[in-house]
């Protein structure tokens, strides 16, 4: 197997960063490369999240422009298809020059011109499905990659049998392992915690629906927000307008992993979108939730993984459009009124995809030795 050089690529960077992390410990002499989008939109200069977290653990970055093919026609559309080739070229360049031995790819429109310059090279592809159905770049991906991992037993049969491997969804290890403090300071006060997280993105419209409950939230509970970069000004503004509740509202950004574990550990509710990735990292922690899943996610994905662990006892689903001070208060006094249920995953499975993810990459090197 010798020393690879593993290129990964693709839009769900989070079960990226545990497989990476994985990968990073039991074999550290590999190198490993990042091809994404440097800034969080087309036009801002705000580094994306992807962007943030891959250069934190010393990994080289290299940004990709390049377009999304999309099922329907809209504005966007003609001057998206105009930038894929350029996209399709500057994978080529990237190819060519770092001469990676295999390509994990983690879905998403910015994986679709790796994966097409990896079949003109010949170098292998592994890619990950995070959902329980294919979207239009991973659907392209799975018919050039050599191996397809899947979170969802059901997905398996969208693929032929050699190609398709229930591995689960990879989730940090170091999530299960909280530090005893975070690094930034809480009040001495017991108060229930109410942890807020749009996920990787920061999710602005869950935010812009949740910044005016915060003062009533404040009453009774202390409120920790990871706002993402785009809505960390406005939930400034929230903070400022507080007065004498204001040390009971923790804003960031975007916190680190250790952080996160310490939060996820502490927080009595968390309340975010229903990603396949936060419905995973939530269940593995057996916590409790309110989701309000993204109401434009295709095929209503959100919504179904939102169900899932709502039929468990331990979460409360609102639609967006019914988010208010209410709605919302009422969902976390009646989850905090529960005895919690049993998690979906068992205690020996909860972070197996992370494993199994890094031993499809371990078996295909060995097959395609480069």
């Amino acid at each position: 197997m010798g020393n690879p050089t593993i290129l990964i690529t693709g839009g769900h960077y989070t079960p990226a960063l545990a497989v990476i992390e994985e990968m990073q410990e039991i074999h550290p002499t590999w190198k490993i490369l990042w091809v994404g989008r440097k800034y969080a939109f087309e036009g801002s200069r705000v580094p994306s999240s992807e962007y943030t977290w891959i250069r934190l653990m010393g990994i080289p970055f290299i940004n990709l422009t390049t377009g999304r093919l999309q099922r329907s026609f809209s504005v966007y559309t003609i001057p998206s298809l105009l930038r894929f080739p350029i996209g399709i070229m500057q994978s080529l360049g990237i190819l060519w020059k770092y001469k990676p031995s295999l390509i994990v790819s983690f879905g998403g429109y910015i994986a679709l011109p790796v994966a097409i310059g990896a079949f003109v090279f010949g170098i292998p592809v592994i890619t990950h499905e995070q959902t329980h159905a294919l979207g239009l770049a991973n659907s392209i991906i799975a018919r050039i990659a050599k191996k397809i991992c899947v979170t969802f037993p059901e997905t398996l049969s969208l693929f032929p049998k050699k190609k398709g491997v229930l591995t689960g969804l990879p989730i940090r290890s170091q999530l299960f392992a909280p530090p005893r403090a975070p690094t930034f300071g809480i009040p001495k006060e017991t108060l229930p915690i109410l942890y807020i997280t749009g996920g990787s993105t920061g999710a602005r419209s869950l935010n812009d629906k949740l910044f005016p409950i915060i003062p009533k939230l404040l009453n009774t509970m202390m409120v920790i927000h990871q706002t993402g970069d785009v809505s960390s000004q406005k939930a400034d503004g929230v903070k400022k307008q507080l007065k004498e509740k204001t040390n009971r509202y923790i804003i960031a950004p975007f916190f680190d992993v250790k952080d996160i574990s310490w939060i996820y550990q502490n927080a009595d509710v968390v309340v975010g979108r229903a990603g396949a990735n936060t419905v995973a990292e939530v269940s593995a922690l057996n916590k409790r939730a309110i989701f309000i899943p993204l109401p434009w996610a295709g095929g209503n994905e959100q919504m179904k993984n939102a169900e899932q662990y709502q039929s468990t006892g331990n979460a409360i689903v609102i639609k967006q459009d019914a988010v208010t001070d209410v709605s919302v208060i009422q969902a976390v006094n009646t989850l905090l009124g529960r005895v919690k249920t049993s998690s979906l995953f068992s205690a020996k499975n909860k972070n197996t995809g992370t494993s199994n993810m890094v031993r499809v990459i371990e078996s295909l090197l060995s097959s395609y030795a480069r």
